[in-house]
């Protein structure tokens, strides 16, 4: 993510909960990185870099403010990591990666376990990735039997029910 300099300090001149989060203030006089929403004493504009994250700055060789806390913004705290993962998890089950994978591999490249995703997923959207990602392909088919001409084994091959086929048609199986 490319910062404008200029923007980033206007928002933290006004000390803009907008931009919570969304990137974080270095500051070279005290060798500290905060959030937008800093109460401390307002920094002067030379001494000022800014940083998409709060990882970004502490690489930089900045600690973190005592006062405001960067590592508790908004998405970054603990609490939220329930969120990230399953937004993160929504994301790729919408691109269609249940479709080519199992649940293990997308755990597996998510870095956590098979437990663990059903468990964030269950907890943020009431449902198992697997009924989500049914959830998708039901609504894919549904779009695409009312906004295209194709033939409902198209629909079917293309909304990610590939168990059907010419021999035996979709509307036997009880998915139309």
């Amino acid at each position: 993510m490319k910062l404008d300099p200029d923007v980033c300090y206007r928002a933290v001149l006004a000390r803009d909960i907008r931009f919570d989060g969304v990137f974080f203030v270095g500051v070279a006089s005290t060798g500290i990185y905060c959030r937008t929403v800093c109460t401390a004493r307002m920094p002067r504009r030379e001494n000022c870099s800014f940083y998409p994250s709060a990882a970004a700055a502490e690489q930089a060789g900045f600690r973190p403010c005592l006062l405001c806390r960067p590592e508790l913004a908004p998405g970054n705290a603990r609490v939220d990591a329930v969120g990230r993962w399953a937004a993160a998890a929504l994301s790729r089950i919408e691109d269609g990666s249940l479709a080519e994978r199992s649940l293990v591999e997308l755990a597996e490249e998510m870095g956590i376990s098979q437990r663990h995703l059903r468990r964030v997923v269950q907890a943020e959207f009431g449902v198992s990735p697997v009924e989500l990602a049914q959830t998708q392909r039901l609504l894919l088919a549904k779009q695409l039997l009312t906004d295209t001409d194709l033939p409902i084994i198209e629909v079917a091959m293309a909304s990610g029910f590939s168990s059907c086929d010419a021999s035996t048609p979709c509307s036997n199986r009880g998915i139309v």
